[in-house]
């Protein structure tokens, strides 16, 4: 793995350094992404979810308490939710996007494990860059 520069590192070290408690524990949190596309009825008590609170999650991007929105479909959402995120957060860290693909949202791929029993990084390389 790469070193990450000085330069870098200095910049970071300082926004942590901005960052409260509760803005770098939100940056841990990661919720079901309710502003965009997503498949229902994968998951038992989906429907009952309270992440699906699009008002509440949006404050929560505004204050900086969300670091990463998941299983969300469509760009043009994710780039408005990214605006909030980097315009009206207070330190305008971007949120991250995350997909279950595992579970095969748009790929039927095997997990990773399987597939590094293949010993074939190539096709590991290839099944992630479709996912």
């Amino acid at each position: 793995m790469a070193a990450v520069p000085a330069d870098d590192r200095l910049r970071i070290d300082r926004l942590i350094a901005l960052m409260t408690i509760e803005e770098k524990a939100g940056q841990l949190t990661l919720l079901a992404d309710p502003f965009r596309w997503r498949p229902t009825g994968v998951n038992p008590g989906d429907a009952d979810d309270l992440n699906t609170d699009q008002a509440r999650i949006a404050r929560m991007i505004r204050a900086g308490g969300l670091g990463a929105l998941f299983n969300g479909v469509g760009a043009a959402a994710g780039r408005s939710l990214q605006r909030l995120a980097v315009e009206e957060s207070r330190l305008g860290i971007p949120l991250l996007f995350a997909a279950d693909i595992i579970h095969g949202l748009h790929t039927i791929f095997p997990v990773p494990l399987a597939e590094a029993a293949s010993w074939d990084p190539e096709l590991a390389r290839q099944t992630a860059r479709a996912a």
